[in-house]
């Protein structure tokens, strides 16, 4: 993997947790236990297990600046007009499901996309929210995703949301 997609993916899992208000989650809930552990799905794959991560360990890397990844360091974040849901379904193994595009708009940058998924049932009541991103969207070509509602329902609707394009040439 080549270090500006590492840079890519690190910068792309910063604007998830800030996105998303994450703080010394504990792996899943709402309990801050470093004992807690949950699994669910997201767009590509299963995640889960108990992790616990202290951004204020020192460890020496030759640097005399404190913990925690600084802003300035990967490109900044825009809103994008390129993400879209292109279908919402129902499937019987895997419940409600969202099928979104990023079809990256730009003839020269290649860009990596955050969003964020609204499930709702029939009536309207909320079932889920669920925040996920494609990475690395060459300019003028396109990728999907499919994000899947934790919660079950047999129909309902998904809504998009905070729809963010970061620059991965920095």
């Amino acid at each position: 993997m080549q270090l500006r997609h590492v840079r890519a993916v690190a910068v792309f899992v910063g604007v998830v947790v800030a996105l998303t208000g994450a703080r010394h989650s504990g792996g899943g809930g709402c309990d801050s236990s470093s004992n807690s552990s949950s699994s669910s799905s997201g767009s590509g794959g299963n995640y889960g297990g108990s992790t616990h991560y202290d951004d204020d360990d020192d460890y020496d890397t030759g640097s005399s600046s404190g913990g925690g990844a600084q802003t300035s360091e990967g490109p900044a974040a825009e809103d994008t007009g390129d993400v879209r849901i292109e279908e919402c379904e129902y499937d019987a193994a895997k419940g409600l499901v969202a099928r979104v595009r990023a079809a990256n708009s730009s003839a020269t940058t290649t860009y990596s996309y955050t969003f964020t998924v609204t499930f709702k049932d029939s009536a309207g009541t909320t079932l889920d929210t669920a925040t996920s991103g494609i990475l690395t969207v060459d300019a003028g070509a396109s990728e999907t995703t499919d994000v899947v509602a934790r919660k079950s329902a047999s129909g309902g609707t998904c809504e998009l949301s905070d729809a963010l394009r970061m620059s991965d040439s920095y």
